[in-house]
């Protein structure tokens, strides 16, 4: 059986390949920057949980959720964010990251936002993300500095992973 250790590095390699991708993307096309930084998300969390052994594989392979559960450890065990800042600095991004997890298609609520697909609203109107997706339209506003601030902290996590979770 292949290792966690396997898995761990699998799903960091591929965060990192994503990361590339939201660097190339960023406010040109703000949905699609959105769900590229929740796969970066997604995956460096997994990638984590499996590297530190808090989860098994399966419950890996299984869950979305697995981003929010980084952010409460991050939240609750501050002392990991001392290579990055610390977590008071990173605030705003913790919301961010949770925010995306939350329109996962899989996770989302009936009628609420959904990242990659068209929805429905609760009144019947098809909405979809590019022009009604409220965070990716927040990541992609050129006058705050929200975007560019998910993407270095995912730049960060990622250049620093071994050092956050060794």
């Amino acid at each position: 059986m292949t290792s966690h250790q396997a898995w761990a590095d699998a799903y960091l390699a591929q965060a990192r390949a994503d990361l590339v991708g939201a660097h190339c993307v960023q406010g040109r096309a703000p949905s699609v920057y959105a769900m590229l930084l929740q796969m970066v998300f997604e995956k460096l969390a997994k990638a984590a949980l499996l590297r530190t052994g808090a989860v098994h594989l399966v419950a890996v392979q299984r869950s979305h959720r697995a981003a929010s559960r980084m952010i409460s450890v991050l939240r609750l065990q501050r002392g990991i964010l001392e290579p990055l800042g610390g977590s008071p600095a990173w605030q705003d991004v913790f919301w961010v990251v949770e925010a995306l997890e939350s329109a996962h298609p899989q996770l989302a609520e009936p009628s609420s936002p959904i990242l990659e697909y068209p929805w429905q609203d609760q009144v019947g109107t098809v909405k979809w993300p590019e022009r009604d997706l409220a965070i990716a339209a927040r990541l992609g506003d050129p006058s705050n500095n929200l975007g560019p601030r998910v993407l270095r902290f995912a730049a960060l996590l990622s250049d620093r992973f071994d050092a956050v979770f060794p």
